[in-house]
């Protein structure tokens, strides 16, 4: 059922270059399971790793994201009410806001400042 869900959803976003991906206002907008399962391809993305010089990366937000617990639901919560406290990501795709909260959450993998305050949310 999901699988037919997430056709018809997809199917109805424009194909365009400018708009591979939903943005912020847009994901929020969608119920919780899609918000989630948006995620999640978001965090798989991000995992996969096209070269080694990622890798470091992609171990550090994936280790991060484990030792807090965060299973594919309360991430995207989390994500949510990060959001809702920056009204700049209103218009920045869905992937952006989530670095940024991965960022606010974990820190950067080289330990350099973000010039962010650690987010307390969820």
């Amino acid at each position: 059922m999901r699988f037919i869900i997430i056709v018809l959803f997809l199917s109805t976003i424009p194909a365009r270059a400018q708009n591979v991906y939903l943005n912020y206002s847009q994901w929020e907008q969608m119920p919780p399971n899609l918000r989630e399962m948006y995620v999640i391809g978001a965090i798989d993305t991000l995992s996969t790793v096209g070269v080694p010089e990622g890798a470091p990366v992609a171990r550090h937000y994936n280790r991060c994201v484990s030792k807090a617990g965060l299973n594919s639901g309360k991430l995207a919560e989390n994500m949510k009410q990060y959001g809702d406290t920056q009204p700049d990501l209103q218009e920045k795709p869905v992937p952006f806001a989530l670095m940024r909260y991965l960022i606010s959450l974990c820190g950067t993998p080289t330990g350099e400042p973000t010039g962010q305050t650690p987010w307390q949310g969820g």
